[in-house]
């Protein structure tokens, strides 16, 4: 049985997924589990109609760090599109920034290839 980061982490990849195969990148955007055990997509949305990334990001980790504190939430994950710079090589990735009680904020890092009806994604832990 999955505990709770490994099915936010899968809902993230699947999520991700859908956005790359649609536009090929995505805004930022996150997931988190509230205390009944329901997994939930979040967004964040703006004024503008082509907000900047940023903007976006604040909002999630606003929302995720209340929701956190409240002990509404038991576990959120931020994610953003990025490139991965490492011995010359560029790679297309996804930053995921958890929040959990208790915890410092951290962020696993991911690379991912799109294929024509898929996303394969690689663990990429050691930034």
């Amino acid at each position: 049985m999955q505990n709770d980061k490994e099915r936010v982490i899968d809902v993230i990849k699947k999520q991700a997924k859908i956005f790359l195969l649609d536009a090929k990148e995505f805004y930022p955007f996150g997931t988190y589990i509230n205390r009944e055990n329901d997994i939930v997509p979040a967004a964040a949305h703006s004024a503008s109609e082509f907000p900047a990334s940023q903007e976006l990001i604040d909002i999630l980790e606003r929302d995720f760090i209340e929701g956190i504190k409240n002990d509404d939430y038991k576990i959120a994950v931020l994610a953003t599109d990025i490139s991965i710079k490492k011995n010359g090589l560029t790679r297309d990735g996804i930053e995921m920034r958890f929040f959990e009680p208790g915890k410092d904020v951290y962020s696993q890092y991911y690379t991912y290839t799109i294929k024509k009806d898929s996303v394969d994604f690689s663990d990429y832990q050691d930034l």
